[in-house]
């Protein structure tokens, strides 16, 4: 039940701002490869949020968009589900701590970015 909260949290928010689920590529498997989250209608649409899978299904890694360009946090996962790498963006550029992740969890290495010195 735990593990519903989190995806039923993110349902509930995208169905609340009007995101609409468009599934753009498949693996030769029939599996999604690429959702994209779009909010708005026609050629006003635009892109919230992107998802791609691995071939088994798993997440390779989620995002988020705001005015088209790269914004908020961007989890990408190792093949078996375990966390790869943590972004943070700010309007399109890398900003604040990036955290690398071995396969067993841990971080082993940090980066921090400061939009001003992009």
């Amino acid at each position: 039940m735990m593990r519903l909260l989190p995806s039923l949290a993110l349902l509930l928010l995208l169905s609340a701002c009007g995101a609409h689920r468009f599934v753009a590529s498949t693996h030769p498997n029939g599996k999604p490869e690429v959702v994209i989250y779009m909010k708005g209608k026609g050629e006003n649409a635009v892109k919230v949020m992107e998802k791609v899978y691995y071939t088994n299904g798993q997440m390779e890694y989620v995002g988020h968009f705001e005015n088209g360009v790269e914004h908020g946090e961007w989890k990408y996962y190792y093949e078996n589900g375990t966390q790869k790498y943590l972004e943070n963006w700010a309007d399109g550029v890398e900003h604040g701590i990036h955290y690398d992740y071995s396969p067993d969890g841990q971080v082993y290495r940090e980066l921090h970015y400061d939009q001003a010195s992009s």
